[in-house]
């Protein structure tokens, strides 16, 4: 048994083909910046765009520090 979190033990999206920017605080969504997510099970569309619903998507997003 390890002492990881969940999200330590998920593997991120390939960041060639998920691109993610989080909109702030303020709003608090993450849009999800990629042509065509359809396929992906953590896109949700909605009437102004689409949000990105990834567990980790902070980690991944444009606007994360290094």
């Amino acid at each position: 048994m390890t002492d990881n979190t969940a999200s330590e033990q998920r593997r991120l999206p390939d960041p060639r083909i998920c691109r993610t920017r989080y909109l702030g605080k303020s709003l608090g969504f993450t849009d999800c910046l990629v042509d065509s997510p359809d396929g992906c099970e953590y896109a949700l569309r909605l009437a102004s765009g689409v949000i990105c619903r990834h567990p980790d998507r902070r980690e991944f997003d444009e606007t994360h520090p290094p």
